[in-house]
């Protein structure tokens, strides 16, 4: 099929947000005339070759570095006016970012200059933002802190989720780039505007190894529960119970006031109720080790959870 649109795009990502936007990109007729998939060493390597195939794409990869001098030839010869990048956990370098005419576009979902980083999805979640946002920026030499060139701003809704958010986000961000693909079709000059100095919210990385993901029964329940969604399906707030991991996937909270330590079981019934700091928090659904995932009736069919014992020690 001839592509509706001249313009020679280069395409770098990782999935899921990668595979959206490309899929809109290709149906849309854009001219990708290369796609630089993740490392080879990175998971998500050989859903993103395969895909890339199935759609007949060039791949363009390398072998360690981004700026190995083969790589930045292979990346010179395709003559691309502009790359777009979706999703990538490696900065470009310099020498990469002067193959490309017009230069790296980046999506980033969040408003930048806030909350530049690898998850912007948790992070508004745990911070109780009500909206956040999608970011097109040229690339520079560090993580998200070149010149916008354009945005737009998302609602985040009651009990959101970073699945829910991740996904609407992903849809949301292949709109957008292609819109202003279009605009770039017609006209290569981008305007742009350099990013605000200061102090900004940060989205660092949440997951086991740094422990980030444990849940801190002193915080209030609100916050617990906020943070159980923020995680909820990729990384998963975790915790313990009888010397067994737990990964707690939905709960509900109230403000009532109990008189038991935070983590301490203080109700049994239809469901598990856990003092927190301020409030407490009703668990749903969990996973009990590699025992069982559950709702919470078969957590306390079969395990038998007391009031008194603890959580998180």
């Amino acid at each position: 099929m001839e592509n509706k649109y001249k313009r020679r795009i280069l395409f770098v990502g990782m999935p899921d947000m990668a595979i959206v936007c490309l899929s809109k990109l290709v149906s849309d007729g854009f001219n990708i005339v290369g796609v630089v998939p993740p490392h080879i060493g990175e998971t998500t390597y050989g859903l993103m070759c395969n895909f890339t195939k199935s759609l007949k794409l060039p791949l363009i990869t390398y072998e360690r570095q981004m700026d190995e001098l083969d790589f930045l030839h292979k990346v010179r010869q395709l003559n691309a006016d502009i790359a777009v990048v979706c999703s990538y956990n490696k900065k470009i370098p310099p020498e990469l970012l002067k193959c490309v005419k017009s230069g790296f576009v980046n999506c980033h979902p969040s408003l930048l200059p806030e909350y530049r980083g690898g998850n912007p999805y948790s992070n508004v979640l745990i911070n109780n933002e009500k909206e956040t946002g999608i970011t097109l920026h040229f690339m520079d030499e560090n993580f998200d802190t070149g010149n916008i060139i354009a945005q737009t701003k998302v609602p985040i809704d009651n009990k959101e989720t970073m699945g829910t958010l991740f996904n609407k986000m992903n849809y949301l961000c292949a709109e957008f780039l292609a819109d202003f693909l279009k605009q770039y079709e017609q006209n290569t000059e981008i305007i742009s505007f350099p990013q605000p100095e200061g102090e900004f919210k940060k989205a660092p990385a949440i997951d086991s190894r740094n422990m980030r993901n444990f849940i801190d029964w002193k915080k209030d329940a609100a916050y617990i529960e906020r943070f159980i969604r923020a995680l909820n399906p990729f990384i998963t707030a975790m915790t313990n119970f009888r010397g067994v991991f737990v990964k707690i996937y939905t709960a509900d909270f109230s403000d009532k006031k109990v008189k038991e330590a935070p983590g301490t079981i203080c109700s049994v019934k239809d469901t598990v109720g856990v003092a927190t700091g301020n409030g407490v928090l009703y668990i749903k659904s969990l996973q009990f080790g590699t025992y069982m995932i559950s709702d919470v009736k078969s957590f306390i069919e079969k395990v038998k959870p007391k009031v008194g014992e603890t959580f998180g020690r």
